[in-house]
């Protein structure tokens, strides 16, 4: 009983775990995942990040890889690719999860074995991400202040990413720069990392290679005045948006925005206002949120240079409104997981206490990982026990029931069983010849198997000498020498054979409790009966009774 309701909770509480993921990944699935080796488990998250678009899976594939960090017999190819998994783990976190403290926390360990192993080319793409979050919140919160924590980071990652010929990253990096300048002075901080780049060899390979050299060109021509000129460089960044795949949307739309912004300086309001409208439906189209609420507070500023405080005051709170809908969405979204991480913990404590062991916590879907693997291994352990005791029982009953109706003699005494024999009781000495003992011993084996005697509760080795007319010690000589046990064992024998053929009938023991069936054989108490039960045939009267009902 104890293990099907344990059964029940268990499957109860995976249940309860998996109907609160939006991306349910599949148990089985996380199964084999963990047999699976670093490098695949790596390819299949950026697979499930980047083309299928499974951030709960990919999470899962990294934070595998994560944990084995505790390994202190890792290669430093395997370390390595620990070192990009909480990397990767850093973006999600902050990226989905609005989790920063998590995203910190990964990426300052990504850091830490990126710089003791020498990975400079994954300090790169740390850095980066990084600088990314900084530079996110700050805009967020309408900051325009340059964040010099998320331009040091930048910068950081550009140098590693030329050291280690990362150019996917340096160019991104020079692309990042570009976006968080505001003014000239800001622009002068740059101007030695745009020189660096602009030196750089590369090809069309690196996708963004073009679309930021114009992006580089533009921003020089209106940093210095140029306006037609940067205008010209910005419509040319727009068609190299056009051409790639990875941040495509995005690449459009900070284009569109700076030469909106090219329009605004050289007062030609109106084609600035048509060009962030565009930006507008992009974003819109596209559910690009951060870009939008950007998007409004870029409008407001072209409507409050051309005088038009009504509209400008409009977007304005567009922007506010947005914003804060953005915040408050991203904060019940924290509680939501909040909520389903202290789920996790809940249940991974009752798991843990089936398991006689603890299991530590890590990131929110490592944990619900971690915990619905237990639980299926718990459950299949489970049933392959239940399966394995019920046939050992099936066994044992068949077994000994084939023994029912066996008929005791002295060559074949009622002892069957699996019961480990007992030493036997002392042999006395006597004067009875062979003749004597054969005709004493049809006496006893008459008197044991009258069940009305030898069930009284005060049936002894006395009482059977009383009943066979004879000496105690002459009875308990010949039982010794005929069955090779003692008397009490011969007893327990008879009254738990007797007890199996009511067992065994289920019309018999229907209406009858295990301690009236153990009163009704003279044992004292259910448990003494249980436990000579059990020792005599292999399995307890209520397993017995379950198979004979079931058959």
């Amino acid at each position: 009983m104890f293990k099907k309701q344990l059964c029940a909770i268990l499957i109860m509480l995976l249940a309860s775990v998996m109907m609160r993921v939006a991306n349910a990944y599949n148990v089985k699935q996380y199964n084999q995942w963990v047999k699976v080796s670093t490098e695949e488990l790596m390819r299949r998250g950026q697979d499930y990040l980047q083309n299928k678009g499974w951030v709960d899976s990919a999470m899962v594939c990294y934070s595998i890889v994560a944990d084995r960090a505790q390994d202190n017999n890792l290669e430093n190819k395997e370390i390595y690719q620990i070192a990009r998994a909480l990397n990767n783990l850093g973006y999600i976190s902050a990226t989905y999860y609005y989790d920063f403290q998590k995203a910190y926390e990964n990426l300052n360990k990504s850091m830490e074995l990126s710089k003791l192993y020498g990975f400079d080319n994954n300090l790169a793409y740390s850095y980066l991400n990084m600088a990314s979050i900084i530079d996110s919140r700050n805009r967020l919160f309408a900051n325009d202040a340059l964040s010099t924590e998320a331009l040091d980071n930048t910068k950081l990652a550009f140098d590693f990413a030329v050291k280690a010929q990362e150019w996917n990253v340096a160019v991104t990096s020079i692309y990042n720069m570009l976006e968080m300048i505001h003014n000239k002075a800001d622009f002068e901080l740059i101007t030695p990392d745009l020189t660096r780049f602009k030196n750089l060899q590369l090809t069309d390979s690196v996708e963004m290679w073009q679309c930021t050299r114009m992006f580089c060109k533009a921003t020089e021509a209106f940093q210095a005045g140029q306006y037609q000129q940067a205008l010209n460089y910005y419509e040319k960044m727009l068609g190299e948006a056009q051409k790639i795949t990875t941040n495509r949307q995005q690449c459009i739309i900070k284009a569109m925005q700076q030469k909106a912004a090219v329009l605004a300086v050289m007062r030609h309001y109106e084609e600035a206002i048509s060009c962030l409208r565009e930006v507008e439906h992009i974003a819109i189209d596209h559910g690009m949120q951060s870009e939008l609420i950007d998007n409004f507070r870029a409008m407001a500023k072209v409507y409050d240079a051309m005088g038009n405080r009504q509209m400008a005051e409009q977007l304005d709170y567009k922007f506010l409104k947005a914003r804060d809908e953005f915040i408050q969405k991203s904060h019940a979204e924290m509680v939501e997981k909040s909520r389903f991480l202290d789920e996790m913990r809940r249940v991974n404590d009752q798991v843990a206490q089936i398991q006689a062991k603890h299991e530590r916590a890590h990131q929110l879907l490592l944990m619900m990982s971690l915990i619905a693997v237990i639980i299926l291994i718990a459950m299949v352990l489970l049933v392959r026990s239940n399966i394995k005791q019920r046939n050992y029982i099936r066994h044992l009953y068949e077994k000994n029931v084939q023994l029912l109706d066996v008929k005791v003699t002295a060559e074949q005494p009622t002892s069957h069983l699996v019961d480990k024999q007992e030493d036997s009781a002392p042999k006395y000495q006597s004067q009875l010849d062979q003749e004597s003992k054969d005709r004493l011993f049809e006496r006893i084996k008459n008197v044991m198997n009258d069940i009305a005697i030898i069930c009284k509760p005060d049936f002894s080795l006395q009482q059977l000498a009383i009943q066979v007319g004879s000496n105690y010690k002459y009875v308990s000589q010949v039982v010794n020498e005929r069955y090779g046990k003692s008397f009490k064992q011969v007893l327990n024998e008879q009254r738990v054979l007797e007890a199996c053929r009511i067992l065994n009938d289920p019309n018999q023991s229907a209406h009858l409790t295990i301690e009236a069936i153990a009163a009704n054989l003279g044992f004292n108490s259910r448990s003494n009966f249980t436990v000579t039960f059990k020792r005599i045939t292999g399995i307890s009267p209520s397993d017995f009774m379950k198979m004979a009902k079931e058959k």
